[in-house]
């Protein structure tokens, strides 16, 4: 049995999320003990009981422990699929982005063509929007799939409901490190259906669109602009910048009571021009949910700054495969010569 610190350097949910991944992919049980050590509030929460709950739902898998607050548990995997069509409910506003970042790569390396019904939070603090993962996860992979926001999701109630059919994958080596002209930005302004009379979404857009225009030249924008019924008030803005040879980098930010439309534009602007500026092929956030695939896919990958989040996936990944991954300034690989379990 494999034994993984959840306390380790960044010490959140991630090192759970990745080694439950691990685990069902190359079939080893694990034991994860010292759970989200560095949060404020440690051991499992909500959204990362729903996640351990999936996987048992999905691929028929076992667990001790994986109960609120606990720290340590047991993981048996399983490969055998129960069902087809599965829906992971939480009670919270969980994020929708974080439990697809745990199962997506079981899904997805196992070749499992399944619904998945997810619900909680579209986009919140701290972690992926779901728009991530169709704009930028999806088309680096080769993830076929079919997608629908029924409904979007923000804190406290969450309410957000996404399906996604997945339909076929293809593999190959990831290479993100040239990147060519940049050709478009995607902007895409979601708000609740109450922050409609203040054109808060459009605001968002336009703002951005400004600070963008006023540095980047020539550069086409493609604006998304919806109001949705949800159960809680928000906003978010999402940044996709399109590079010709099949770069795109990603930036985003959430509205809050406390932030104005301004604030919100200026804060995903920044962090987009930030990307560009560093010359990357990666954005950071895309760099540390890159990390698991490119241990079984191969290749190298350029970032615009490798996180601790980055550096712990790349421990919790090479406990289960030995010392696989090459690290030099933003530049990380695994090269040709690393052998592939799955091959």
């Amino acid at each position: 049995m494999i034994r993984i610190d959840g306390g380790y350097l960044e010490g959140g949910g991630q090192i759970l999320r990745t080694s439950l991944a691990l685990s069902t992919i190359l079939n080893k049980e694990v034991n994860i003990f010292n759970i989200r050590k560095n949060r404020s509030n440690p051991g499992l929460r909500e959204q990362h009981l729903r996640v351990i709950e999936a996987f048992k739902d999905i691929f028929n898998s076992s667990c001790k422990g994986d109960y609120l607050g606990s720290d340590n548990i047991y993981f048996y995997p399983s490969k055998e699929i129960k069902k087809n069509y599965i829906k992971i409910t939480p009670r919270t506003s969980a994020s929708i982005g974080l439990i697809l970042q745990a199962v997506l790569p079981t899904i997805y390396f196992l070749d499992k063509k399944i619904t998945l019904e997810i619900s909680g939070g579209t986009a919140g603090k701290w972690s992926i929007p779901f728009d991530f993962y169709p704009y930028i996860i999806f088309p680096i992979l080769g993830v076929d799939a079919d997608y629908k926001v029924e409904r979007r999701g923000y804190y406290p109630k969450g309410g957000g409901v996404v399906i996604i059919e997945f339909k076929n994958f293809s593999y190959k080596k990831i290479e993100l490190t040239e990147r060519g002209k940049l050709e478009k930005i995607k902007i895409l302004s979601f708000a609740s259906e109450d922050l409609k009379i203040k054109k808060v979404a459009e605001r968002q857009a336009e703002f951005a669109k400004n600070i963008l225009e006023e540095r980047l030249k020539e550069v086409y924008f493609d604006i998304d602009i919806s109001y949705f019924k949800t159960l809680s008030t928000g906003s978010e803005l999402n940044l996709c910048a399109y590079f010709s040879g099949g770069i795109r980098l990603w930036a985003d930010a959430l509205g809050e009571k406390s932030k104005s439309s301004e604030e919100v534009a200026k804060e995903a602007s920044l962090k987009l021009l930030k990307e560009i500026d560093s010359n990357s092929c990666c954005d950071l956030h895309l760099a540390d949910n890159l990390i698991l695939y490119l241990a079984f896919l191969k290749g190298k990958i350029k970032t615009s700054q490798i996180t601790n989040h980055t550096l712990t996936n790349i421990w919790v990944c090479e406990n289960f495969l030995g010392k696989i991954f090459k690290i030099k300034d933003n530049l990380i690989e695994v090269d040709a010569f690393s052998s592939n379990p799955l091959s």
